[in-house]
């Protein structure tokens, strides 16, 4: 009898582990600036289409704790460092039971979200918990907040996380893609949590080879002066950058108009991104001199890099029961994550140009 229950356990646990596996997703995915020229750009259509689409989920280019914590080396580890040097000079400590302490917060704030001491005391523990995500999110919630808080609540926030004035301090910046579109939306739609997607597994390989690259480029770069300029490694350098130049041109003149995000999420946008941050990329291979193997193999680690956070999404969004969900993301990964979600089985992909 024990062996059978054991065997009947089993083969529930993997027809629920196939059910979630086939699970339906539909990811909405999103290119943005990671500093946005805010006198410029009109992210309201933006933060709209998010809210109109009712996400059950919005996933931030971040890592999650436990991602974070098995890193041994992080490319942000100085800034995080200084993060958290910055609360920790207003001296509150750290709960004991870090997860205990978070959940009761949240199931706080869920009934009563204008206890704004409370959602000090999440921010500063979610920092201890490796969430910066969701303690950057709680930063701008106190901002939001700033104008109603009372003098007992401002006292608070200077032993809790230090001046409300100073949250710039503990990483909220005014320009980026969260606190401009991402939070609005998620504020509006009553999200309580952002879900992290970032995957850093190949940091390291990455670095030297984003590290060898760029060594390599600015010596074909100098190299060329010494070429033919009738010749193919020249004339290749010459379309490359021409291209390069008229799109960074008609970036500045899009974003000058407010519409940076609509750019990012073309064809175009694409294309330039590639360009400029992959040294001409893909679109350089075949020149000769060109440093095409090195260049290559950043683009392989790029691709393992994407090809994480996309199962993270899909991996996430179904623990958690999620059939619709928006991923915010840098542009440089947009069309290469679409490419990779729409090749998922029971996924399905929207972009906000359709393109």
């Amino acid at each position: 009898m024990k062996t059978l229950i054991t065997t009947l356990l089993l083969a529930t646990s993997t027809l629920l582990s196939f059910a979630q596996s086939a699970q339906p997703v539909e990811v909405f995915l999103i290119g943005t600036s990671h500093n946005y020229y805010t006198q410029y750009e009109k992210f309201e259509p933006v933060i709209s289409t998010v809210v109109a689409y009712k996400p059950d989920l919005i996933f931030s280019e971040s890592l999650s704790p436990a991602d974070y914590d098995v890193l041994t080396d992080y490319w942000n580890q100085k800034g995080i460092d200084k993060i958290m040097n910055n609360l920790k000079k207003a001296g509150y400590p750290a709960p004991k039971n870090l997860d205990a302490f978070i959940r009761k917060q949240y199931a706080v704030l869920a009934k009563h979200p204008n206890f704004h001491q409370d959602r000090m005391k999440l921010a500063h523990a979610l920092f201890y918990k490796h969430d910066f995500s969701n303690a950057n999110y709680q930063l701008y919630l106190i901002h939001k907040a700033k104008p109603v808080l009372g003098p007992e609540e401002l006292a608070a926030c200077n032993k809790i996380l230090g001046p409300v004035d100073s949250l710039k301090n503990l990483g909220l910046r005014a320009n980026s893609e969260y606190t401009t579109i991402f939070y609005p939306a998620a504020r509006q739609l009553g999200v309580q949590k952002m879900t992290p997607m970032d995957c850093q597994t190949y940091n390291t390989p990455w670095d030297k080879a984003w590290d060898k690259s760029n060594s390599l480029f600015r010596q074909f770069e100098k190299s060329l002066t010494s070429l033919d300029t009738a010749g193919a490694t020249v004339l290749g350098y010459k379309k490359m950058m021409g291209r390069y130049l008229e799109l960074d041109k008609k970036e500045t003149e899009i974003g000058k108009q407010g519409k940076l995000t609509a750019f990012l999420n073309s064809a175009e946008g694409d294309e330039f991104l590639h360009l400029a941050n992959f040294y001409g990329g893909k679109y350089m291979l075949d020149i000769p001199g060109y440093p095409a193997k090195e260049v290559s193999e950043m683009l392989h680690f790029w691709q393992l890099r994407n090809e994480g956070m996309c199962r993270n999404i899909v991996n996430r969004a179904r623990e958690a029961g999620a059939k619709r969900v928006v991923v915010a993301v840098g542009a440089n990964h947009r069309r290469i994550m679409l490419d990779i979600l729409a090749a998922m089985p029971n996924v399905t992909v929207k972009s906000l140009n359709n393109q």
